[in-house]
């Protein structure tokens, strides 16, 4: 046989083979429909005990397939759903409420490019939910992931935009299925819907595998009456919101898992498609539950057992025994890699899950498996979600650790009254107790890194004694000038030797926001020196330091990071250049404070002769405030607009000065504010006041000697957050949350209230 000949034949047999392959995978490969209910916690079911609510087919599931015992949620939905769609525990991408950030890859998006038909019905809730007026919901609507780019080929959802727009989700419904939305609705009942259109997806498969996620609306509020409700007859009822009809919704979810087994198995379909059945969190609060003579509050939104623990049931006839129970540890970033394993999927390059397959434990092979779970929650930014507190903790069947330190032994205290005193636990439980902080430890995002001085009581109102700082970026040349970004939520900082600007991002991490950024070649004798402070003015726009440039200026375009445009927008004083424009604030009414040391000029020559405090009013009417501090740095307008803080960096007196403001461009009484002399001295960096800001109490936060310094409004020294190296400012976030230090090469971020509401 000729070469050519042979190379032909391989191919077409290879081609041959290769399909033939695929088409055997393809029919080993099983279905998977994964329901995760809204809002029912695990004594909502029959067969977990449940007594209120008749749940006959769940129960079958449970009886026929297997039920897990210890299977937990966040307590509320959207933490949930981010976790169960990506497999990744929430502070590694955590957006905000109602947001799925759209860089990430879902389950559907990997099933998809797997080859598998994929079907999402339900409720989606995860591409925007603040309401207009929202405080900071300007900079969330919209900004997450639109359904239609999920990772499914087919979709019927409620909830795909605003919440204003959101309309009902039971009767009338408002749904958005594959790009429109549904007309005549009235009359309606939404779970019908998603039920109906989600049998009908699997009856066009003809023997494709197929994935179908089916997030549910019930039983989630508003608590209206069902079809098979009494008052359903009554069309002028069918939106009343009553906690009465949960009973009836319950058994309407129970219904719709009859229909979608039963329609699996008139297309023969049941042996091959494996069902899981899921909750996103607790039931509400206001649902009390009968568990035979025991009363069980809902508990969504609270880490309590009633906020966590919720039913699991998987379901695939020939492959799970029948009727068997595991008190294996579940967790939502457990389906993930259950649903790859299980379909014969490979883990897309350069992804990782946290979870862990539970695939071995449901065909009862030996497995090990973690044997706790942890949980990182944090349902903020978000409308109406004031009222929950973040909180990290770790747990098992008997006890649970928060990262605050309470220590519970939730089996005899299941409503977490009483924190067991370290001082009186067991050899066993100081062991337990142990590891679990260990496991706390090592699920960081990123290192810790100095440590925290407290010096007064009122301290630890403004910074929590469990705050940690963290490392979240490094390698810079000497950052400054940090401003966060509410719109983005980002940091944006100034490498001021490097003439470069950085943008970092909790979820993208740390790029580059623009270069130049300072010296954009107008001097003929250029230092290279980029920016340094930086700042939104009232327009939302970034403003510059340009110490390289020598003035002011305001970025106009940033078409890609390397094609910055400036406006100028303060030039001279009296004609002459400025020396190096070094930090600068706002008042409430919009006019711009300024510092001009000549320090930036490094070998260069002041052409004013003097380093300057500046005013520039909102009608550009540029005012001298001070030319007698020796280096002017850091500045801060008091909230009242009562008060301008200027840091003198000067070594022989470092401190804080401050002026009682007159009027626009007026300022009397200067005075010593806070003395940094004997600080200086004994530092490791010996480094003098620099940049600073105020807190909504009124604290300024300065880079000083060793870290960042807070002092109070009448001037005492509470405590320094310590980086024990240079350090030139400080920014925080729009919720006053984080606190943000740019420390010579390092990027440091603080979580001053980790634990609190």
């Amino acid at each position: 046989m000729k070469p050519i000949h042979f190379l032909f034949f391989f191919l077409v047999s290879f081609y041959s083979h290769s399909q033939q392959t695929k088409e055997v995978l393809d029919e080993k490969r099983p279905n998977i429909i994964l329901i995760m209910v809204d809002d029912l916690g695990y004594e909502g079911i029959g067969s977990y005990g449940g007594t209120s609510y008749n749940t006959p087919n769940i129960d079958k599931l449970a009886a026929t397939g297997m039920q897990f015992n210890q299977a937990y949620a966040q307590p509320l939905c959207t933490p949930t759903r981010v976790k169960l769609m990506t497999g990744q525990y929430n502070f590694r991408n955590w957006e905000a409420f109602g947001i799925l950030n759209p860089k990430q890859k879902t389950f559907g998006h990997i099933m998809q490019d797997a080859g598998y038909a994929t079907c999402m019905v339900g409720k989606w809730q995860l591409q925007s939910y603040d309401p207009p007026g929202y405080p900071g919901g300007e900079h969330r609507r919209g900004i997450g992931m639109k359904v239609e780019d999920a990772g499914f080929d087919e979709y019927s959802m409620f909830h795909a935009f605003h919440t204003e727009d959101k309309g009902s989700r039971f009767a009338n419904p408002t749904i958005y299925q594959n790009g429109e939305f549904l007309k005549e609705t009235d009359g309606k009942y939404g779970p019908d819907i998603f039920s109906r259109y989600l049998n009908d997806f699997v009856d066009r498969q003809a023997g494709k595998p197929f994935f179908v996620y089916y997030p549910m609306a019930l039983t989630h509020g508003p608590f209206n009456p069902t079809p098979n409700s009494g008052d359903w007859k009554y069309a002028i009822k069918r939106l009343n919101d009553e906690t009465i009809y949960f009973k009836d919704m319950v058994e309407y979810l129970d219904k719709i898992i009859g229909d979608i087994v039963d329609n699996l198995e008139k297309k023969g379909l049941r042996e091959d498609t494996l069902l899981m059945l899921y909750s996103d969190n607790g039931t509400h609060q206001t649902i009390f539950s009968k568990m035979g003579n025991r009363t069980v509050q809902g508990g969504k939104g609270l880490t309590t057992e009633a906020g966590i623990k919720v039913p699991f049931i998987a379901n695939w006839p020939g492959h799970i025994k029948e009727g068997t129970a595991s008190n294996e540890f579940i967790d939502a970033i457990d389906f993930m890699p259950t649903i790859l394993e299980a379909t014969n999927t490979p883990t897309p390059s350069g992804f990782k899950p946290d979870g862990e397959s539970f695939l071995p434990v449901l065909k009862e092979e030996p497995v090990q498996r973690r044997d706790w779970v942890f949980m990182s929650y944090d349902p903020k930014p978000g409308w109406d979600k004031k009222q929950f507190a973040p909180a990290e903790f770790v747990l098992n069947e008997n006890y649970k650790l928060y990262g605050d330190g309470r220590f519970y032994n939730i089996k005899k205290d299941v409503l977490e009254n009483d924190s067991l005193p370290s001082n009186k636990l067991s050899s066993k439980e100081k062991q337990l107790k142990k590891k679990f902080k260990t496991v706390l430890d090592s699920l960081r995002k990123y290192p810790t890194y100095g440590w925290i001085e407290r010096l007064a009581s009122e301290f630890d109102s403004l910074v929590s004694k469990h705050a940690r700082i963290e490392l979240v970026a490094e390698g810079f040349n000497w950052s400054e000038g940090p401003v966060w970004l509410p719109k983005e939520q980002k940091l944006i900082f100034s490498d001021v030797p490097e003439n470069k600007i950085y943008q970092w991002h909790n979820l993208d991490g740390l790029s580059l926001y623009m270069a130049p950024s300072g010296d954009t070649g107008i001097e003929k004798v250029s230092n290279g020196k980029g920016s340094n402070g930086l700042i939104l003015n009232p327009e939302g726009e970034l403003v510059l330091c340009q110490v390289g440039d020598r003035r002011i200026s305001k970025l106009t375009s940033l078409t890609d990071s390397l094609h910055p445009k400036f406006e100028p927008v303060i030039t001279n004083f009296k004609g002459k250049k400025f020396n190096s424009p070094n930090d600068m604030d706002y008042d409430q009414d919009g006019n711009l404070y300024f510092t001009d040391p000549s320090f930036g000029l490094g070998d260069g020559k002041s052409d004013i002769g003097f380093n300057g405090v500046y005013f520039c009013g909102k009608n550009k009417e540029l005012v001298l405030l001070d030319d007698a501090i020796k280096a002017p740095n850091g500045i801060a307008v008091s909230n009242d607009n009562k008060t301008l803080y200027v840091a003198d960096s000067f070594k022989e007196q470092p401190k804080i000065l401050a002026y009682d403001i007159v009027g626009n461009g007026k300022v009397s009484n200067k005075r010593i504010f806070f003395d940094a002399t004997k600080l200086r001295e004994a530092s490791i960096s010996k480094q003098s006041p620099d940049g600073m800001k105020i807190d909504d109490k009124g604290n300024i936060f300065l880079a000083g000697p060793d870290g960042v310094l807070v002092i109070s409004p009448k001037g005492k020294h509470l405590g320094t957050i310590r980086t024990d190296k240079n350090t030139g400012n400080c920014e925080f976030s729009d919720d006053g949350r984080y606190l943000f230090i740019t420390a010579d090469d390092y990027l440091l971020r603080v979580n001053l209230r980790p634990y609190s509401k």
